[in-house]
């Protein structure tokens, strides 16, 4: 599976969650989100490009705890954050990160975001609320191969002008490169 995305900041969440609204996305709920992103002396995910974590979620108002693993290839163009990406449950993710650690797998610094999402057809819209960073947008599609990959960014690229931004707001620096640029 290729997930084409792109992230821009922004400033007035409420104004884009009434706009999104207003152009048919459903709300599909609330997630508080926790990553631990992971390293490894003879794996650079961070010159390669790629990524490996474990995604603890809150589903709010439920409460209900969920966990995925999830490895991200480098991205695949010089436009957006579009990259391979495989995902899978976890049901004990304290116990999962114990065995990561256990083969020299190290955590960086958490990433903690409150993340709402808006659905409309194949598109994904999360309003994110990142720790330590502000407030994002974040617009993606799953498609299954290259092909689909330029008409499903040039459906992003659309929305983005309706919602008046360009592809030249958005950034594609990860929420964990952004934190540890802080440090």
């Amino acid at each position: 599976m290729i997930e084409v995305e792109v992230k821009l900041p922004i400033e007035d969440a409420e104004a884009l969650i009434s706009k999104l609204i207003e152009m048919g996305f459903s709300d599909a709920g609330e997630i508080f989100e926790s990553d631990t992103y992971f390293t490894h002396p003879h794996h650079d995910f961070w010159k390669l490009d790629e990524a490996l974590r474990i995604r603890r979620c809150e589903h709010i108002p439920s409460g209900e705890k969920t966990a995925v693993v999830t490895y991200k290839g480098a991205k695949m163009d010089q436009v957006s954050t579009t990259r391979p990406e495989y995902e899978t449950g976890v049901e004990d993710p304290d116990t999962f990160q114990k065995i990561l650690e256990a083969i020299d797998f190290s955590p960086v610094i958490p990433v903690k975001k409150l993340r709402h999402s808006y659905c409309k057809e194949e598109i994904t819209v999360c309003v994110d609320k990142v720790s330590g960073l502000g407030a994002f947008m974040e617009v993606e599609i799953l498609v299954e191969d290259a092909i689909d990959r330029r008409q499903a960014l040039g459906q992003i690229g659309s929305l983005l002008q309706e919602l008046g931004y360009n592809m030249s707001d958005t950034t594609r620096r990860s929420y964990l490169g952004m934190l540890l640029d802080r440090q």
